[in-house]
């Protein structure tokens, strides 16, 4: 409610909207007031479930139970299955996987290897057999001295892995399970198709995706894209290439861009100075996991790579080159006190704001 209240401020110094002057007013005239009760309600809205995704579900399928395992109960599998694959029977589909070939029944060794150390050595004890070792001899000792109804009773259940054909599918479509491995990089299977050439391999083709999205992306949309492409890179180990790209992440987000929506209300004065002091945290950010990243390129910094970045103007710039230059060099160094350095960003900000 505190926003509604602010959008329909007029001015600053004004403490009434105008509902509350024509309250005054019918109250002055003993008129009776008109109480208006407003509730709201948020709707929770599943996830949408889409159609069966082909390939891509069953590559990703393939990749999950790429260790031997047994068809699981209904609400034993991972909630992506249905949402991201559109697998929605997922008892049926791994009993599909194997009647079309695509996984077979582990083998003993395997079935083995799945149990635990101290599972083993309590097998072994059953048998009156040494429990010394490690897990591959143990492992071989149970299957020298156990029949197959031991080793039944000890597994009941029938565990499944890939087929050779399985593993061929899953070979010719490795691109699949990288784009599942990272979803959080908000790229499609479909995507990624469209963009995939034959002679170029995954990180490549996302290098060129999030490059295209980057040339239709506001100022907000960029700083996500370059952090897409900071792990890309990363991941290629192109290290020198990848700090410049976490430094343009950080030059967004101590540079205050997040309040230009605000600084418009401001404008429009819906919102005074006092208001938008109260939104700092949201303005500048500091995200302790950047800055311990920051910690993996001290033999690589290049203070000329500060002086370069501060060549790019922003709408909005709270964080000078001295003061950025000042905690990310500590933070390279390790030394950097987030509270100290929010002070500092904070003082900034302030002053920032009562310029306007």
């Amino acid at each position: 409610m505190e926003f509604f209240s602010k959008l329909f401020r007029k001015d600053g110094n004004e403490s009434r909207t105008m509902l509350e002057k024509k309250e005054n007013e019918d109250s002055a005239d003993n008129i009776p007031q008109l109480k208006v009760s407003v509730s709201f309600s948020v709707e929770h809205k599943e996830p949408e479930i889409p159609p069966l995704q082909g390939d891509y579900a069953k590559a990703v399928f393939l990749w999950a139970f790429s260790r031997p395992a047994p068809i699981r109960k209904a609400d034993g599998y991972a909630a992506y299955f249905l949402y991201e694959c559109g697998i929605r029977d997922c008892i049926k589909y791994h009993q599909d996987m194997i009647q079309d070939g695509y996984m077979i029944e582990a083998e003993p060794v395997e079935v083995l290897n799945s149990f635990r150390i101290p599972e083993l050595k309590e097998m072994l004890k059953e048998l009156n057999q040494p429990v010394s070792g490690k897990k591959a001899l143990l492992i071989n000792r149970i299957l020298e001295f156990a029949g197959d109804d031991f080793l039944g009773l000890h597994s009941p259940e029938k565990l499944y892995k890939p087929s050779m054909k399985g593993l061929l599918f899953l070979q010719k479509h490795e691109d699949y399970v990288q784009v599942h491995r990272h979803k959080n990089w908000g790229v499609s299977w479909e995507e990624y198709d469209r963009y995939a050439k034959c002679d170029q391999d995954y990180l490549s083709t996302m290098w060129v995706i999030f490059n295209d999205h980057l040339k239709k992306a506001s100022l907000l949309e960029s700083r996500n894209l370059y952090y897409s492409l900071y792990s890309v890179l990363m991941e290629q180990g192109k290290r020198s290439d990848a700090l410049e790209m976490l430094l343009k992440v950080f030059y967004l987000d101590l540079s205050g861009v997040e309040i230009q929506s605000l600084l418009h209300l401001y404008q429009e004065r819906f919102y005074t100075k006092k208001d938008l002091k109260e939104y700092f945290n949201v303005a500048v950010m500091l995200p302790p996991g950047n800055v311990a990243a920051l910690e993996k390129f001290q033999d690589i910094y290049d203070s000329e790579m500060i002086d370069q970045l501060y060549m790019w103007k922003l709408p909005v710039q709270i964080c000078d080159k001295k003061l950025f230059r000042e905690i990310i060099e500590s933070a390279i160094d390790g030394l950097v006190e987030r509270e100290h350095a929010n002070e500092k960003l904070k003082t900034a900000y302030d002053k920032f704001i009562d310029e306007l």
